[in-house]
Order: C-alpha cells, then structure tokens, then sequence
C-alpha cells in the first residue's frame, strides 16, 4: 500500500499544496477559490482547514509532509551544506513524519510532470528564494554553485526595483517584474551602453546600478537619457549574461538537459535567448512559486523510492470548481460563430492550468483580427495599454505565423509576426501558446479556423488587473463579457 503524502508552500506570498493518494497528484493553489492574488498561509493552521474541506480527508491520514518555507518565519536554522535537513513539527501527528526541503530544490523537483528522469543541469533563478540564495546550479543531483543574494544581488529583486524606479504600480511587488518587461520594449536599445556594461551573474546588483549607467555615458549625455531607454538596454544586456552563465555552467555544451525554475524564469524574452542556444531547455508552467508543493513531493517520492507519480490531465490539474459538463459539437461551433463576430468571450472548462498562464481553460478569447481588439480587451480587464497579450495557434501554424518552430504549449517563449497587431508587442513578439491534440480547445481553435481561416486567437487569463485567474465560476458574470462558456452552457 502506497503511502499518503503531502507537499506544502508556505509562505506569504503563492501558498499552494500538493497530496498523493497513493494513486495521484491533486493540486490546489489558495488564491485560485480566494480571489485573492498571490494570497499565503503564513501557519499551518489555515494551511489544516482547507485540507480538510478541499479533499474531504484529515491530517491525521497522512504519512509524511514536505514543507517549503521561508526559514526567518519559523527560526530554522537554513544548513548550505545540507540539502535535505528533516524536522519536527508539533501541528501532525506522532506517526507522521515532517520534512523541511530547500526551496531551490523544490524549484528543481518541480518539473517531473514534463520531465521522464531529473536533467544533467538543474537552474534555479528566483529573486527571493530563501532569502539567503538568489541562484543555485544542481549538476547530477550535486549542488555545484550557488549565488548568494548579499554578495551578488538578486536579479529578480533587481527587476522589481528597476520598475519601481520607473513607476510601475502594482498592488503587489511579484507583479512588478513582469510589467517592466512589457515596457521595455517601448525603450530604445543604446547598443554602446550595453558593450560598456561588463557585469555578470556575479554582480547583477552593479548592473542595474543607474548611478554606473550615467557615468558610463557621461556628463554631457546624461541630461538626454530616457529611464526607457536604460531599462531596454539593461534588459538585453541580462539575455547575454544569462546566455554566458549558462555556457559556463555547461562547458558550451549546447545539446546539455536543463531544466531551469525559479520566478526570474517567467521571462519569456530571456528564456527565448536561452532556448535558441539549448535547445534541450526545459521550463515547467509553474516554473515560479506556484510549483514548490510539487517539489516538495517529488522529493518524497525520490526519498521513498516510489514510481513515478501521475498527474491526470497536467497542466489542468487545479483543485478548483469544474463544470459538471463539457461543450457539445454545437456549443464550440457557437463559440466560433461569437469570436467570428468579434464578442469578447469567457472560457471556462475542466480543472484551471496550474501556472501563471492561462492555457485554454480558464481564459478571455477574440478573434485577432478584430482591428481594435487589444482596446476592448484592454478595457475589461483595466489593463494598462503598454502590456500585451497572448495567443493560442494550432501548432501546425506556428511557424507560418510566429517564424519559430519552438514548441510552446505552457506560453513560455516568444516569436514574431507582423500578421496581428492585436496579440503582437510593439516590438512584434508575442508569447504564443502552441495547441495540439484532441482537447476540447484544440477543438474551438480547429473550429475558428475552418470558420474563419485564422488559426489563432487572442488568448488572455480570465481574470481582471490585480486579481487571479478564477477558480470558482460564481465570479464570471461580473466580469462584463460579451459571452460566457461554462462547460456546455453560453451566457450571452
């Protein structure tokens, strides 16, 4: 008999845990049936309550518990030698036993569901980490190098104070990182700039030092600086840094396996110029915090020489409200008739994606070439207008449209057209989102397509600016929509 187990994130920021059956993975991540975004349990306690309700089970059936925190929180001494430092924990019973996994492991584990057996190369980049490491290398399941935040800065730390600077506002600091890189692509690249900036991942801190930046110019040219044209050539400049650190850690050697985690992999221009170069990179949806709970099973799964786990219909695995139906023939063929016409549609099916993406289940569809359709959508979701969207493309297409071959099914890289301007950046990128298979999105897109002869849609999270993607359906309706599928049923 397989043992009941339990991976927990605690923290005050992304809380989500993860619990093996003995026959699979459910998910559940809190701010999904909260709505409240990026919401954490800072206890156990609240953390013991929704276990109980969510999957009808107590803690008491459980047979051990990995947990991910932050170590100030609960005084633990934090041991850089040792990567699988066990505790006691008074909040489980006797039998149960309690272990405590480095949140940079937890990173690495977390990409088993894409991955059959852990790479050569593990990477881990985040900006806070645990609160002592900004980035690890695991090299054969051995830690080969490490960055400490108070020698070599954060990079992820970094982006946040840059957008600060430039006075993006967020309701939250984690959501400040990936505005700025939507913006700086409204800056201009000063190509002399970059070639003076010899930094690396060694000292990211001095990078982004802007004081470094005008001496480099000069006096007389630091009166005509535009903070977006600094913003845009430090963040090219991070794609060569990160290029060379990652050639460093694998002797150039470009057909290396590596997996690579943590929240500064959420940047998909970067990961773009890391996957050019490797093509064997490898990044989970829930390459940020969102993914901790399942490293932290994974590494009891490895620690009790169990099989490999299964995960039923990964990435759509969320412990959330599912419709009791899913969409007829005639309902897809209706949905595609409303995004012909140019409505602004809500699909809602199955379990959510795990990840910040939204990948097909709980997402704002348009037809791309609805010439003002960014500002429609854009207005519902108050947005700022300097962000761009997403877009989900029959995979057979991606090459045609996006002049890249880079599979992309979890929206983690980037391409080009200059096809839409509604789903393109202004620099003509666009993370798309590669659709394959017999799934009921795959479905709608093969539909609007043969409707349409467009094999793409606009595809944004269903949610509105400041709040996370839904995870009941009691909300839909006041989002403002044109139309609403929920399983088989169309709200118009």
């Amino acid at each position: 008999m397989y043992k009941k187990l339990l991976g927990i994130r605690i923290c005050e920021h992304d809380s989500n845990i993860s619990y093996f059956d003995g026959e699979t993975v459910r998910y559940y991540k809190s701010e999904r049936n909260k709505q409240i975004k990026h919401h954490g349990y800072n206890n156990l306690w609240g953390w013991k309550h929704d276990i109980e309700k969510l999957w009808n089970m107590s803690v008491n059936d459980i047979d051990e518990i990995a947990i991910v925190f932050d170590p100030w929180q609960h005084k633990l001494p934090l041991d850089n030698e040792e990567f699988y430092p066990a505790i006691e924990y008074k909040y489980f019973p006797s039998h149960c036993k309690v272990y405590r996994v480095n949140h940079h492991l937890a990173h690495a584990l977390s990409c088993w569901p894409i991955q059959k057996s852990r790479p050569e190369y593990e990477i881990i980049i985040d900006g806070v980490g645990d609160y002592n490491n900004t980035w690890t290398v695991i090299k054969n399941d051995k830690v080969i190098k490490r960055g400490y935040k108070t020698l070599h800065g954060s990079l992820g730390d970094e982006m946040c104070k840059a957008g600060e600077w430039l006075n993006i506002v967020c309701d939250n600091l984690f959501d400040v990182a990936g505005k700025l890189m939507a913006l700086q692509a409204h800056g201009e690249l000063l190509p002399f700039m970059k070639y003076k900036l010899h930094h690396d991942m060694y000292s990211i801190d001095k990078l982004f030092d802007r004081q470094n930046f005008f001496d480099y110019i000069g006096d007389e040219l630091v009166a005509h600086l535009k903070p977006l044209d600094w913003a845009r050539t430090i963040h090219d400049k991070v794609s060569d840094i990160l290029i060379e650190f990652f050639e460093d850690i694998t002797d150039k050697n470009y057909d290396a396996s590596i997996s690579y985690s943590g929240g500064v992999a959420q940047n998909v221009i970067w990961n773009t110029a890391l996957k050019n170069k490797f093509p064997n990179l490898v990044i989970p949806p829930h390459c940020n915090d969102e993914g901790l709970s399942l490293g932290a099973l994974e590494y009891l799964r490895v620690k009790n020489n169990l099989p490999p786990f299964s995960i039923n219909n990964f990435p759509f695995c969320q412990s959330d409200e599912s419709p009791s139906s899913t969409p007829s023939k005639e309902t897809i063929e209706r949905t595609a008739q409303l995004l012909q016409q140019g409505k602004v549609v809500g699909w809602y099916q199955g379990h959510g994606e795990i990840g910040p993406r939204a990948l097909g289940h709980r997402s704002i569809l348009m037809n791309p070439e609805i010439p003002n359709a960014r500002e429609i959508v854009n207005k519902i979701k108050k947005r700022e207008n300097y962000r761009p969207f997403g877009a989900s493309i029959l995979k057979d297409f991606q090459k045609k449209y996006f002049n890249t071959d880079i599979d992309n099914p979890y929206m983690q890289y980037i391409g080009y057209s200059d096809k839409y301007k509604s789903i393109t950046h202004i620099d003509g990128s666009c993370r798309y989102q590669t659709v394959d298979g017999k799934t009921i999105f795959h479905r709608l897109l093969q539909e609007f397509y043969e409707l349409t002869g467009c094999p793409i849609l606009l595809n944004t999270s269903l949610n509105i600016n400041g709040k996370p993607i839904l995870g009941t359906a009691q909300y839909v309706k006041e989002l403002g929509l044109d139309a609403m599928v929920i399983g088989n049923n169309i709200y118009e």
